[in-house]
């Protein structure tokens, strides 16, 4: 069972050192998920996030809407006010100044229109890659971890099948001597 099977290497050297192998293997699949756990629990708040606020405009719920965009909508509010003022300190009195304010007011009310209804009809394709993203993320630590499972596997079973063609070789050894010394035996007998 000692004995030297390539390149006069004993072969409990060569097992020791596919041992050795097979155990790395194992490590990089353990650390592989780790990092997998790692990269989901530090991406998974953004998707949540991200989830959360495209569910809400998916929802149509014009109130929830509202309260998501508010952020946007301020900021809308806040430059159509700046323009108004603008208007009303430079522009001339007359038809000229009217007009500008209620092109003002009119693109206000275009842009929060807009920002709710893009918001609404982009929702769904968001949600989907949502979900994409989160499958693939999952998917391809799961498979890096699985791969160095296989491989670490298949190689504790190749030192398997090889310790028990040792043992099948040296038992097998072993009974054709005990069967050649019974012959002998037998015929002095």
């Amino acid at each position: 069972m000692g004995g030297s099977s390539k390149g006069g290497v004993p072969n409990s050297q060569i097992q020791a050192g596919e041992l050795q192998n097979q155990n790395a293997l194992t490590a990089i699949a353990q650390q592989s998920s780790q990092q997998g756990n790692q990269l989901f629990n530090a991406s998974f708040p953004g998707f949540q996030t991200a989830e959360n606020a495209s569910s809400i405009l998916a929802s149509g719920d014009p109130a929830a809407i509202s309260r998501l965009i508010a952020p946007a909508t301020q900021q809308i509010n806040s430059a159509t006010a700046g323009s108004i003022q603008n208007i009303m300190q430079n522009a001339p009195a007359g038809g000229e100044k009217n007009l500008a304010l209620e092109q003002a007011n009119v693109a206000q009310g275009a842009q929060v229109g807009a920002l709710a209804s893009q918001g609404y009809t982009n929702s769904f394709n968001s949600l989907a890659q949502l979900a994409g993203h989160g499958i693939g993320l999952g998917q391809g630590a799961t498979g890096a971890g699985l791969s160095a499972y296989g491989q670490a596997n298949q190689g504790y079973g190749n030192m398997f099948n090889q310790n028990m063609q040792q043992k099948g070789a040296t038992l097998g050894a072993a009974g054709g001597v005990l069967g050649d010394a019974a012959k002998v035996g037998a015929a002095f007998a």
